[in-house]
């Protein structure tokens, strides 16, 4: 009798494990089933807040169509734009996927995908304002995004040295000290500064930045070394290209073609 009590304990506590087992590998495919996507929402037309409070833009249906074609689970979380790298290398988010524009220093440290659009540099001042070249803008007050790689790129450059640069937590902000007379000028890409241009319906005025940016264009970060996750993303962005999805997003939002995938090398 005693024997037996033994044996059946010995089974429940054996259909315990594998229960305990099935239902963890369950709950991890489920976890690795979801894309956690990184996001400032507040960076028009890439991905903001609507009127509904929703995360609309370019990049959140990219990634919606990316999602679709790998039965993905999206989730957007919204982060510091500031701490996005520690974000990523954390684990805390899968990657970083909001109008992040390539540079060699961000190559070094994460794992990116091709430059999939691209935007000119330039810089946005108050219709009236009497600068009429970059040169003019010497002396001026330049408003950046914090973090941004216009940041980055107009603190290594020769013209930086010669401006003072102020950073603000998103665009917006800048465009509403530009407006107050906080800033002179606001250097972004055009990416994002046509959509605002339009979307304020007020008269600014741009000039063409010279030998500061060093883009190639936005991409998508993951964790350095996670080569696997940003194969996945990038061939199905390769497919939904072929299928004229990407066309049609860009068409959406920018109101023309303006992706820069380029065509996927044949393996060998």
């Amino acid at each position: 009798m005693k024997k037996t009590i033994i044996k059946i304990l010995g089974i429940i506590a054996i259909l315990i494990i594998i229960c305990f087992v099935i239902f963890t590998n369950k709950g991890n495919e489920k976890e690795n089933n979801t894309l956690v996507v990184g996001l400032d929402d507040n960076f028009p037309p890439m991905g903001f807040r609507n009127e509904n409070n929703e995360i609309v833009g370019f990049d959140i249906d990219l990634a919606n169509a990316v999602c679709s074609k790998l039965n993905m689970t999206l989730k957007l979380q919204q982060i510091s734009w500031a701490s996005k790298e520690q974000e990523l290398s954390s684990g805390n988010i899968d990657c970083i996927w909001n109008g992040f524009a390539y540079n060699e220093e961000r190559a070094k440290t994460m794992t990116l995908t091709k430059p999939y659009i691209k935007g000119e540099m330039y810089f946005i001042l108050k219709d009236g304002s009497i600068e009429q070249s970059q040169e003019e803008l010497k002396g001026k007050k330049i408003g950046v995004q914090t973090g941004s790689v216009q940041q980055l790129d107009l603190e290594k450059s020769e013209f930086g040295k010669n401006v003072e640069i102020i950073s603000y937590s998103d665009y917006l902000t800048a465009f509403m000290d530009l407006e107050t007379g906080g800033i002179d000028a606001v250097f972004c890409s055009s990416i994002i500064g046509n959509y605002l241009l339009t979307s304020k319906g007020k008269n600014y005025r741009t000039i063409a930045s010279e030998n500061i940016s060093q883009t190639n264009g936005s991409v998508i970060a993951f964790k350095q070394g996670n080569t696997e996750l940003r194969d996945k993303i990038e061939n199905a962005l390769y497919e939904l290209k072929e299928e004229g999805t990407l066309t049609e997003i860009s068409e959406k939002w920018f109101g023309k073609d303006m992706i820069i995938l380029e065509e996927k090398e044949n393996e060998i």
